[in-house]
Parts: structure tokens; C-alpha cells; sequence
């Protein structure tokens, strides 16, 4: 876990968390949250750096059938666990 999770610890009751950076904060992140008791739903993160054009002509932000600049940027958890491409 994460020093700083470690240390402070936050509670998952009736919390959610937010989560931005690049993939590699993302990747060692996710995982202690997830032990902390966070439900996958109450992680929230955005992908907005697979965007191109931003109006979803260019395809370059699709990830696992999912148009980030159209159906995000932000994501829970939950919507992206099982995307490979997702960069995490």
C-alpha cells in the first residue's frame, strides 16, 4: 500500500474517492483503495489523456468500445477494471 494510504487511512463509508494522474499513480492507487473496503462504484478517475479532438471523429480516445471524449472523461472503477487499454 501506498505510504501516504497507508498512513492516513481513509474510512469507505459513505465515501468516494478520486483519483487522477498519470497511469502508474493510478495503477499503485487503485489496488489500496480497493483494500481500504472502497467499492469499485466509489473510485472515480478520469482518462481525459486519451483525448484527441475531443468530439469523438477521431477514435483515438476509444478504449474497449468506450469514446472517453463522449461517455467521460471521468469513469468509475467499476466501468474501466476490465479494459485492458485502459493504461492501468
Amino acid at each position: 500500500m501506498p505510504i501516504v494510504l497507508k498512513e492516513v487511512a481513509p474510512s469507505a463509508a459513505n465515501a468516494h474517492c478520486l483519483v487522477c494522474g498519470p497511469p502508474i499513480m493510478l495503477k499503485f492507487t487503485i489496488p489500496p483503495l480497493l483494500e481500504l473496503g472502497f467499492a469499485p462504484e466509489a473510485i472515480l478517475t478520469s482518462l481525459e489523456r486519451k483525448m484527441s479532438c475531443g468530439i469523438g471523429k477521431c477514435g483515438r480516445c476509444n478504449v474497449g468500445g468506450i469514446y472517453v471524449c463522449k461517455d467521460g472523461p471521468v469513469f468509475a472503477y467499476s466501468q474501466i477494471r476490465d479494459i485492458p487499454e485502459n493504461g492501468f
